[in-house]
């Protein structure tokens, strides 16, 4: 099931256990009206209040947004992974004329990694490919490993959330790849 249809679903069972709670306090001021047990109108009360908040806590639990974007926890995960290890990956070449350190490295075989085991295209394998092999040389190519990084993010949007959203992720988690940020 995608993340848009449970996020629905969701939403549904929230607007329905409001809709009970409305229905509830509608009859609780028919029954005060009419001088009658008020026990069933705040039973009903409570059920709707038990599958609004139910509601509430299966969102909390399921999903995370990014950039404002509603996704599923583990993709959010995998997002987040994906740009800090392409962000480590590039770190060492910030600065002109540094080698590419051993951990860059290692940040580079993990975005390979990933992208191998989220099941995206060969093309963005062979993309992540290239650019660890780029990160392996003495002088990488920086553009080609952007553009490598770039393409790995855009197809990992497209397949994870619609086309508006896909540009919209892809844009944010590139700007997160290569603007480093010492507070981050």
């Amino acid at each position: 099931m995608s993340a848009s249809s449970e996020a629905i679903l969701i939403e549904i069972l929230f607007g329905l256990g409001a809709l009970i709670v409305i229905g509830g306090l509608v009859s609780l001021i028919i029954a005060r009206k009419r001088r009658q047990s008020l026990r069933s109108p705040m039973t009903i009360i409570i059920c709707g209040a038990g599958i609004a908040v139910s509601a509430v806590l299966l969102n909390v639990l399921m999903f995370k947004t990014y950039d404002n974007v509603r996704l599923k926890k583990n993709q959010y995960y995998e997002a987040t992974s994906l740009t800090s290890n392409m962000r480590q990956s590039l770190a060492s070449t910030r600065t002109a004329n540094q080698p590419v350190a051993p951990n860059d490295k290692k940040a580079s075989k993990n975005v390979t990694y990933l992208v191998e085991h989220t099941n995206q295209t060969k093309a963005s394998l062979t993309h992540a490919q290239d650019a660890q092999q780029q990160l392996a040389k003495q002088h990488p190519d920086i553009k080609r490993i952007h553009r490598d990084y770039h393409y790995v993010l855009q197809s990992y949007f497209d397949k994870v959330v619609t086309p508006q959203h896909a540009d919209q992720l892809t844009k944010h988690a590139y700007h997160q790849v290569l603007h480093f940020n010492k507070n981050a």
